[in-house]
This record gives C-alpha cells, structure tokens and sequence, in this order.
C-alpha cells in the first residue's frame, strides 16, 4: 500500500508542476500557490488522515483492554485453527 501512495504522489507533483508550466506559457497566472501554501496543505492533510487512523486504530490503552485484545487474539487463533 506505501508504494501506492508514493507512486501517486510522484504522479502528482509533475502533474501540477506541468499545468503551472502550461498555464503560464499560455499567457495566464500560474496557479496561485506558493511552496509554503502547498507545504501547509501537505502538512495538515497528513495531519487529518494521521489523526483519524489514531481514532480508527484500536488502541488498548488500559490493562483490562490489553487483556481483552489477547483474549480476542486467542479465540481468533483457536478459530482458525479449527477451520
């Protein structure tokens, strides 16, 4: 899944590097972003998704969740093993 999101991301940068190029070579304003603008953008859409995986992610924050997780493991592993 990594590789994906970096193929796409390598995608994209020449992607809007090229349409800045084309815009500006048709006599327009290039897009009305600076480095630092796109920098930000990065940085807080990282953020959010970074944020929501903490929220989706289970994270077993006290001993008995702990407990509860290995349970929960066991009887998945005694599961499959029957199957």
């Amino acid at each position: 899944m990594k590789s994906r999101y970096a193929a796409v991301f390598r995608l994209l940068v020449p992607l809007y590097s090229g349409l800045n190029l084309t815009l500006f070579a048709c006599g327009y304003d290039p897009l009305p972003f600076e480095t630092t603008e796109v920098e930000t953008a990065v940085l807080a859409v990282l953020s959010i998704v970074s944020t929501v995986y903490a929220w989706w992610k289970n994270n077993n924050l006290t001993h008995p969740a702990e407990q509860a997780q290995d349970y929960l493991n066991q009887l998945k592993k005694s599961n499959i093993r029957e199957k």
